[in-house]
């Protein structure tokens, strides 16, 4: 592995904490956002927290004992706390607010996946110390995609609103999020350059996982309307690009098939 160029210390020790003494809740009483907008809001605010029950998964595997890998993900996962709160308190402030009905995930469907999240874990940890080492570049590349989804869904949201504290409030948020990202990308392409099989076992582990992390459990109406919707379909494809340019990983479509398969499951 080459020198890493993201510094985890600087990272963890400028960690942003609550973004509440910033938001300005006050100005959503007189100028409310609109129930589209705030509908991708409500949303986004569960993904990002939905993201955070996927350390259950990544915590039990080799990447556990990857110190500086785990350093990051504590840090990240408390930035990502903050970021989830400062979108609840903005639907908070709109107290009419009521989402609109969309065919979501049915009760069978949520049993189903509920139970799936408590063994996850235990199948996770079997199978991916079966794997190695490999597997910690699947665990940053998928965090990687999920940062370029949800940023550029949070850049749409500041293009479409002309409501000044809440797109500063947005550009307030990416500047945290980039960050993730940043060392998301870079750690995923030292692995995969280091180990072709790295890319190999991404390939067949990727297709599988619903995008953004954390939508398996949301209505794939919500999920049509992120992607493919607020982000547009070269957006996607422009993230599948980048994908390609990863080691071994040229051909994947994980953006563009991802907001496919919501489409298709919507019934259009």
């Amino acid at each position: 592995m080459p020198e890493p160029t993201f510094s985890v210390r600087e990272f963890a020790r400028t960690a942003h904490g609550s973004h509440r003494a910033d938001l300005d809740l006050g100005a959503y009483r007189d100028a409310p956002l609109d129930q589209d907008i705030l509908e991708f809001v409500d949303l986004l605010a569960r993904l990002e927290r939905g993201a955070l029950g996927y350390l259950r998964s990544v915590l039990v595997t080799p990447t556990h004992k990857d110190a500086r890998v785990t350093a990051f993900l504590v840090t990240w996962a408390f930035e990502k706390y903050w970021v989830a709160d400062a979108l609840e308190l903005i639907v908070s402030a709109h107290p009419g607010y009521a989402p609109t009905p969309a065919r979501g995930v049915s009760r069978l469907r949520r049993a189903w996946l509920t139970a799936g999240e408590r063994l996850e874990p235990i199948r996770e940890s079997v199978v991916a110390n079966l794997i190695g080492d490999d597997v910690i570049a699947v665990h940053t590349l998928a965090g990687a995609l999920d940062e370029w989804l949800t940023q550029a869904a949070y850049e749409r949201l500041a293009e479409r609103s002309a409501h000044t504290r809440f797109t500063s409030t947005l550009t307030g948020l990416l500047e945290v999020k980039r960050r993730h990202g940043e060392f998301f990308t870079a750690d995923a392409r030292e692995r995969l350059t280091a180990s072709p099989r790295a890319g190999r076992l991404a390939r067949r582990r990727l297709g599988r996982t619903a995008w953004p992390l954390g939508a398996q459990t949301e209505s794939p109406v919500l999920v049509s309307r992120l992607l493919g919707g607020l982000v547009p379909t070269s957006e996607l494809a422009a993230i599948d690009a980048r994908l390609d340019a990863l080691p071994g990983l040229a051909g994947l479509d994980l953006a563009t098939t991802a907001a496919r398969r919501a489409r298709k499951a919507t019934g259009r």
